[in-house]
């Protein structure tokens, strides 16, 4: 349901927010394959299915996946958020040589219902039931097409870090020819998310510098980065806002001053650290991006039509690593989130702090203002070549998106990217700690081999026990025969 300001309103159920954008998102996830007569109600698009992809999971970017559609009725009304809900049948078996498919792996795309729970339940409910995608169609109640599609943002609801496997929702009206299609013969789709091509990929990125997640994508992404110096365009942004200088959340340190003109959230709620701070390192780091950056696209390449391609080495080397070296909550302000550590860290790195700061003195305002006037959908979002990027914050899963917006493939991209099995979800092992299912496992080894070295040291111990009193039974005895022997001789 749209308001007067063509935002719609936040579905609190499903999390499905609206957004009346230039910026398009990855078009034309899904193409009915076969059966043909399916293809025909579809015509218009060719067989094309407008959807929305998830801000959460790991779409086949770059990619085209062939997929059997599976679907079964809500048996206990839940709308297909619990797994007793429904079934999910096998599907049917093609003859050699009907569709010409028989021969290919389809992997299983689940289809169910929105309503009464998040996205992200009842796709990890599907996944438990052996999805490799799944298609979400839209309530029977709601007014919104398949034209709608483009300016719907199917957003996480806390737990979209655990999905791993891409998900789509639907028109109520393309959904229900699926599913009936589902219920009379096998259905056959493509899926496939495709963004506008260049001959140089552009990415655009929002983030705070204050965002623990921000940062820590920013360095799992730098060494790809260093690798695609040369070919891909990086452009960053900072989520900056207003408010109302009556609020008194102005003077609750979110905002740069009473005024309420910029503003930025505050990343530790009552903690040290305010939106302020945040703003004044969002400026500085913009400074850093614009003072390092340097032309890595030679005259001839330009002349032949190429765009400019310039690279921030520095910066990059700075995001690295400045939220380790500088975290939120560190005791001594000099190795705080703030200034005087942001300082450090640039002279570790090679920057010039006095270029930087004079950068910030006479260009902060500017740049607050120009933030502010061009935010995205979302304080964490990501345009490739103009459209949106969807799915998870992850480094490898956004450089297949970046290498799927080449005309041409670059020989970067062969080095970074390796195939990858559909059929398995899109699960990349943390860089940094331990996770919580590999500390369970060795302490479960380690209370093994203790009990193991226990059940010794006991066998041990009896083993020594029993040659104690053997030794300590044959001395009596000697004794007892030494006696005998002394009483026989003196009589």
């Amino acid at each position: 349901m749209k308001g007067s300001s063509g935002i719609c309103v936040l579905d609190a159920h499903v999390w499905v927010a609206c957004l009346l954008s230039a910026v398009r998102h990855a078009d034309a996830q899904i193409k009915v394959m076969t059966p043909q007569w399916l293809v025909s109600q579809f015509g218009s698009n060719r067989g094309r299915v407008e959807g929305s992809t998830a801000t959460f999971g790991a779409p086949f970017y770059g990619d085209r996946v062939l997929g059997r559609l599976v679907y079964g009725d809500s048996l206990k009304n839940h709308s297909h958020c619990r797994a007793d809900d429904y079934e999910v049948p096998e599907p049917s078996t093609t003859k050699k040589g009907e569709s010409g498919y028989d021969q290919v792996r389809l992997i299983n795309i689940v289809m169910v219902r929105r309503g009464k729970c998040s996205f992200t339940t009842k796709v990890k409910v599907a996944y438990e039931k052996g999805a490799h995608a799944v298609i979400i169609v839209d309530r029977e109640d709601s007014d919104l097409t398949s034209k709608d599609m483009s300016n719907i943002i199917v957003a996480d609801d806390g737990y979209g870090d655990k999905i791993h496997i891409p998900s789509v929702l639907i028109s109520k009206d393309d959904g229900n020819k699926l599913i009936e299609a589902v219920k009379r013969s096998q259905v056959i789709i493509e899926l496939a998310w495709d963004l506008p091509t260049d001959h140089v990929v552009t990415l655009d990125m929002w983030m705070s510098a204050a965002s623990i997640e921000s940062m820590k994508f920013l360095k799992e992404f730098a060494p790809k980065r260093r690798t695609l110096n040369e070919v891909m365009i990086f452009n960053p942004h900072y989520a900056v806002f207003s408010m109302d200088g009556s609020d008194p959340a102005v003077y609750s340190g979110l905002c740069s001053d009473e005024t309420g003109r910029f503003c930025a959230e505050d990343p530790d709620g009552n903690g040290k650290i305010s939106g302020r701070d945040v703003l004044d390192e969002d400026v500085r780091e913009l400074c850093i991006h614009e003072s390092t950056k340097v032309a890595r696209t030679s005259l001839q390449d330009l002349k032949s039509g190429k765009g400019l391609v310039e690279y921030a080495a520095k910066y990059w080397d700075y995001m690295e690593i400045f939220l380790d070296r500088c975290p939120l909550d560190a005791d001594n302000p000099q190795d705080r989130f703030g200034e005087a550590c942001s300082l450090k860290v640039m002279r570790q790195v090679g920057i010039n702090p006095d270029e930087i700061m004079q950068c910030v003195m006479s260009t902060k305002e500017e740049k607050l203002k120009h933030e502010r006037e061009n935010p995205a959908w979302s304080p964490r979002a990501i345009r490739i070549n103009g459209w949106r990027y969807s799915g998870m914050l992850n480094a490898d899963l956004l450089t297949r998106a970046v290498c799927s917006g080449f005309v041409t493939s670059p020989d970067e991209c062969d080095d970074l990217i390796k195939p990858r099995d559909y059929f398995k979800p899109f699960i990349v092992q943390p860089q940094d700690g331990v996770k919580f299912t590999t500390m369970l496992s060795w302490l479960a080894g380690t209370a093994v081999l203790g009990f193991g070295c226990m059940l010794l040291y006991k066998r041990y111990l009896k083993k020594e026990m029993r040659s104690t009193l053997r030794e300590e039974v044959m001395l009596e005895v000697q004794a007892q025969m030494g006696e005998y022997a002394q009483l026989k001789g003196s009589g």
